[in-house]
């Protein structure tokens, strides 16, 4: 519906025009009436109507300076004047304020409804220019954007970048995460990209690529834009995942920017719970150190020991070491499931296969590979890995002693160093000495070889094994270590216990 006003300083005239014109035929509505001149400039201020219907002669203000006055102050509606033949005298001067016609009093109903058939389609068919030079303009504008970001020279040499002023450039992408439906996807990146077109010096296209929206900020300043994107992610719950490029300050290295977020957005798997990301979250998220390997061991014993606390600090080396590392996605998820069968292997010499079976089983690995972040997959085996230890190792009185006892006897066939256990009781390996020494009554490599060799003892009493095997079932990776390491506690070697064990002569210590 097209507004329209009517000013006549006579109500029934206004009244009369109201009732003899089929407004919502024509597709218009009367949204207000001004009594005089002055009522009617402000009416036409305030109510912004498409159509003013207007008498010449009022008091005070006539019809003429009305229009004059409302165009003045940016009124561009279209306007018909209601004279009579002695106001014709005002007809140059209202030509040239645009008045597009003259109904003469008294108002026939015809000419009326045919000036304003004709006011109506000209409006619609302005409008529609207006709406096809936007859309061409956005098009190019677009198409200048595009190729700015993507580094289209064709396009950038043969387009004017003189709207292109700003002191600074910052690219940035928009992605969906995974754990949605494509329709879901398509309908919240669009509503997004609504709400940037809404502010002021952003442009916002969508690349080729699909399910990405690419956005270019104008003159921003950096903390402004970190702060604009973290509350859109908020605002969504989430369920965007936006790159933002470094800053440049010319038009023609915003490729530069765009490329970087790009490069950025490969990360998504290891930075999803970021949220927003840029070059300085990937120093800050991936500033660990260490092997993951040793970080793996390290997460093994924090769970036997139930010490959650330090569980929870190596899961969160392992997340580091494994963004650090770079790896894919998938690549990510294989190490993870590895890591995992790792802990498994060990735990079940310790606690059995039933019991952990319980926790780290098919269905476990299968959420692992399920996850659609690191972070997730994290979370997952924080809460898995603590609940197991919990369950089976942390209905416990022993001392602390008690337990690097244990922790000894249960993994003496790995390679075990004092600075080792100390790193994972918490303690200076040089007090944690001294302190074993009174507890033992034996230093930790002297009680260490007497486990090893004691549990070598009896391997090699089942007559099963090799002696070589045997050396490196008890954690001995030197043959001849084992050999003096046996000599000296047992007073034979390895072969000659062996031989003895099954009543055979032992004096030969040849080929063992």
């Amino acid at each position: 519906m097209l507004k329209v006003l009517l000013v006549d300083d006579e109500p029934n005239v206004r009244q009369g025009v109201k009732m003899m014109i089929p407004w919502n035929e024509l597709g218009l509505e009367v949204i207000g009436e001004g009594e005089d001149g002055d009522d009617g400039l402000a009416k036409i201020i305030s109510l912004d109507p498409d159509i003013v219907i207007a008498d010449v002669k009022m008091p005070g203000m006539t019809g003429i300076k009305m229009i004059e006055a409302a165009k003045s102050k940016g009124f561009d509606g279209k306007c018909l004047i209601l004279s009579g033949y002695s106001d014709f005298t005002y007809a140059k001067e209202a030509m040239s304020l645009g008045v597009k016609g003259f109904i003469l009093k008294p108002v026939d109903e015809d000419e009326l409804v045919e000036a304003l058939k004709a006011l109506r389609d000209e409006i619609h068919e302005e409008r529609k220019d207006e709406v096809t030079m936007r859309k061409g303009s956005e098009y190019m504008n677009e198409q200048l954007v595009r190729a700015l970001l993507l580094g289209d020279d064709n396009i950038i040499g043969k387009s004017s970048l003189d709207a292109y002023n700003y002191k600074s450039y910052d690219a940035a992408i928009i992605s969906s995460t995974e754990d949605m439906e494509p329709d879901e996807k398509s309908l919240m990146l669009e509503t997004v990209k609504r709400r940037l077109e809404m502010c002021s010096d952003v442009d916002v296209i969508t690349p080729e690529l699909s399910g990405i929206t690419a956005v270019l900020f104008k003159g921003w300043s950096r903390s402004k834009i970190i702060e604009f994107l973290s509350k859109l992610n908020k605002d969504y719950f989430g369920k965007i995942f936006v790159t933002v490029g470094d800053t440049v300050t010319n038009p023609y290295d915003i490729k530069q920017s765009y490329l970087e977020a790009d490069s950025l957005l490969k990360n998504r798997f290891m930075y999803l719970h970021c949220g927003v990301v840029t070059s300085d979250t990937l120093s800050e998220e991936s500033g660990g150190d260490g092997e993951i390997g040793e970080i793996i061991g390290q997460i093994y014993a924090y769970v036997e020991i139930n010490d959650t606390e330090k569980l929870g600090i190596a899961l969160e080396r392992l997340r580091q070491a494994l963004c650090n590392n770079a790896y894919t996605a998938e690549r990510i998820k294989v190490t993870c499931i590895t890591a995992v069968m790792e802990i498994k292997s060990r735990l079940v010499k310790n606690i059995g296969e039933k019991k952990t079976e319980q926790f780290i089983n098919d269905e476990f690995i299968a959420k692992i590979g399920e996850r659609s972040s690191l972070f997730d997959i994290i979370e997952l085996l924080k809460t898995t890995l603590t609940d197991l230890s919990c369950t089976h190792f942390g209905r416990t009185t022993k001392s602390t002693m008690e337990r690097v006892v244990q922790y000894i006897c249960s993994n003496y066939s790995r390679e075990l160093r004092l600075e080792q256990l100390a790193n994972i009781f918490g303690y200076n390996s040089a007090y944690l000495g001294k302190v074993f020494h009174q507890y033992t009554g034996e230093n930790f490599n002297n009680y260490l070889d007497r486990i090893r060799i004691t549990e070598a003892k009896r391997l090699l009493e089942m007559d099963e094994y090799k002696v070589y095997e045997v050396a490196e079932m008890v954690g001995y990776t030197n043959i001849n270590y084992f050999h003096n390491k046996f000599k000296k506690y047992v007073g034979i070697s390895p072969l000659s216990y062996k031989r003895m064990s099954r009543g055979e002569n032992g004096q030969d210590e040849q080929n063992e």
